[in-house]
């Protein structure tokens, strides 16, 4: 496939580091084309899914992707082919990514919340054969805004599946029932792109990142191995399915070791509460607005403990007054950290100590090599801040466009991450934020995510986001958007309490708007582009 996919034959990849992987184990023949297959024969009976309607076993989500094989099979998609998928956090998003990679196709899921200039963006970059969507989403026309990405992005597709009822020219996911698979067709090869994923696009348009069944079977057996994952477990997933987060634990770890999965649609967090009681959920993943969220209902709830046993938070900063918090409902939550392009860099579980689960970023994952440069390129000691770079055995093939692979990798292989931090002697990994969230004040770096932690501390501060806002004589100025119920919260406010902490006077706060909710991505990150604006809109306290 090295004609489809430029990137592969420019793999960092030395083949030093790719026999060493090998014979680690890190890197195996495993496929993932057959994992739901073998777990419906293996646990024909066992409840896959739960959702807050019903529950599905394993062989019913397999009947039906088997019936979504055998229809893309029949609308002429091949082994290499893409296909986007734009759907809902629901058992029919399992269904489709396990068929298109039974039958070696390339799966290139698209988060729905998603519009027309953002699959515009995406169809551009992976040029999908097929495209399988929900005709609607929360009140909007989903097809009819498929339709016009991709008459704009100028892709010639194969066909228009619907999971629903099909508007004109689109087909039925399941059109052609369940069957077997013609022999001699096989699941994706271990070393060739399998997988699409796009990054956040906090800071820029979204990049297309190509992975290998070898990368994430590395992932399964490191997390499930790290985290105690077992078949009496259920994991609670909010997190879309279209994202790395949902796709691995709401899908691929449950059915690699079967467990269950329980799927929240739609977040809420006094609802999640509901559900994950009802289903006795032990585990959940997800970003720092799903726990302040979930702590919070619980606190409403009443009730004093809950049925999670453990909480992976990731995604983005993380207050440790919700972690120490959740410990008080008998839930072990701990950080993790992480990206598109190599999912999980780092490891912490329910045995380690409050306040390194609370205040540091976890332990590299096996395999993982971690390198802390300074602004020259040398590396530095432990304990002192520098840029990360990394390498590993779950590592992306790399991004679908030239232009993006090139900038991606040093000469030498490792992957420039653009975050920043230090690890320490004990090797727990301390990101302390993005070269992008440098603020840049008259000559003086400074982390956002360090004001970020600072300010959180005040007690009438649920959220914020700090930021370098443009200034003719400094040339940035330290901006902070803040989440509060307090109307009089000010700019004052806040100085007072970085200095209050032991910060310096510099790293004081100097303008201050107050939001209701911090602009997200669909991951729980923070969107750095629509946060500025807010800042340009000339609103705020100075």
């Amino acid at each position: 496939m090295s004609g489809r996919w430029p990137t592969i034959s420019g793999s960092p990849v030395s083949e030093e580091l790719r026999r060493r992987w090998r014979q680690a184990g890190y890197w195996t023949d495993e496929r993932l084309g057959d994992l739901l297959e073998r777990s419906a024969t293996a646990w024909p009976d066992r409840v896959a899914v739960h959702t807050a309607e019903r529950e599905h076993t394993f062989a019913e989500v397999q009947a039906e992707s088997s019936a979504v094989a055998r229809t893309l099979l029949d609308a002429g998609i091949r082994p290499g082919d893409v296909v986007s998928w734009v759907l809902p956090t629901a058992p029919v998003a399992i269904a489709v990514a396990a068929a298109v990679w039974r039958i070696g196709a390339v799966s290139s899921p698209i988060v729905p919340i998603n519009r027309v200039a953002e699959m515009t963006n995406i169809f551009g970059q992976v040029r999908p054969r097929a495209v399988i969507a929900v005709p609607e989403f929360r009140g909007r026309d989903l097809a009819g805004e498929v339709e016009a990405a991709l008459a704009a992005a100028d892709v010639r597709y194969a066909v228009l599946l619907a999971a629903g009822d099909p508007p004109a020219g689109w087909r039925a996911v399941t059109e052609s029932g369940p069957g077997s698979i013609p022999s001699g067709l096989e699941p994706t090869h271990p070393h060739e792109p399998c997988l699409i994923l796009f990054t956040s696009g906090t800071e820029s348009l979204p990049k297309a990142v190509l992975h290998s069944p070898a990368a994430i079977h590395h992932e399964l057996r490191t997390t499930i191995t790290d985290w105690g994952v077992t078949f009496r477990d259920r994991m609670f997933m909010a997190s879309p399915l279209t994202h790395i987060t949902g796709l691995l634990q709401g899908f691929m770890i449950p059915s690699r070791v079967g467990a269950s999965a329980v799927l929240m649609e739609r977040w809420d967090g006094e609802e999640a509460v509901d559900l994950i009681e009802r289903t006795r959920a032990t585990y959940m993943a997800g970003a720092m607005p799903f726990l302040r969220d979930l702590v919070t209902a619980y606190e409403k709830s009443g009730l004093d403990r809950s049925s999670l046993h453990q909480y992976c938070c990731g995604g983005a900063a993380v207050d440790p007054r919700f972690i120490e918090k959740a410990a008080e409902l008998g839930v072990h939550a701990y950080r993790a950290w992480g990206m598109t392009e190599l999912p999980t860099s780092t490891l912490a579980n329910e045995l380690d100590p409050l306040e390194l689960r609370a205040n540091a970023d976890g332990r590299l994952a096996p395999g993982i090599e971690l390198r802390v440069l300074d602004d020259d390129g040398t590396p530095v000691p432990p304990g002192t801040v520098g840029e990360f770079q990394l390498r590993g055995p779950e590592m992306m093939l790399g991004y679908v466009l030239p232009e993006h692979h090139e900038k991606a990798f040093t000469r030498d292989g490792w992957l420039t991450t653009g975050d920043v931090g230090w690890i320490g002697e004990d090797g727990w990994v301390r990101v302390t934020g993005r070269l992008k969230e440098i603020i840049n004040r008259g000559g003086e770096k400074f982390s956002t995510r360090e004001i970020e932690t600072t300010v959180l501390r005040h007690p009438d501060v649920a959220d914020v986001a700090v930021i370098g806002v443009p200034d003719e004589r400094l040339g940035e100025r330290i901006g902070a958007a803040v989440v509060t119920s307090r109307p009089d919260l000010g700019l004052d406010d806040l100085k007072r309490i970085v200095l209050a902490t032991g910060l310096s006077k510099s790293k004081q706060p100097e303008v201050v708007v107050t939001v209701p909710e911090l602009p997200r991505t669909a991951t729980g990150k923070v969107d750095r582009r629509r946060l500025l604006e807010l800042f340009d809109q000339g609103s705020g306290q100075h």
